[in-house]
């Protein structure tokens, strides 16, 4: 075998190994395998996210507990002071009413 055969066996087996390749990264940069590892990377960060969130709640119930009582005064906040008005106009009333 001459030089020249060998050098054009050689790049014969380049462009074979650059084919791969191209195939390779053609077959990874599918779309659908794209979406398919993004659902998988959220889904996995959306549970660790979960499980760590379980485990903080766990380690400090009374901050937990203290988080969704804010949270209900917070989406009442209208009701609470209705209550605290209704309240209010009866005292005044009823202070009236002594005088």
């Amino acid at each position: 075998m001459t030089e020249l055969n060998r050098a054009e066996a050689r790049a014969q087996a380049a462009r074979e190994r650059l084919g791969q390749t191209v195939d390779t990264l053609q077959a990874q940069l599918d779309p659908q395998v794209l979406v398919q590892k993004a659902k998988h990377h959220v889904a996995d960060g959306g549970g660790r996210a979960a499980r760590a969130s379980v485990e903080a709640a766990r380690r400090n119930p009374a901050t937990v507990a203290g988080g969704v009582a804010l949270l209900a005064a917070f989406f009442g906040r209208r009701r609470i002071a209705a209550v605290f008005r209704k309240t209010e106009r009866k005292n005044d009333d009823h202070s009236a009413a002594q005088q």
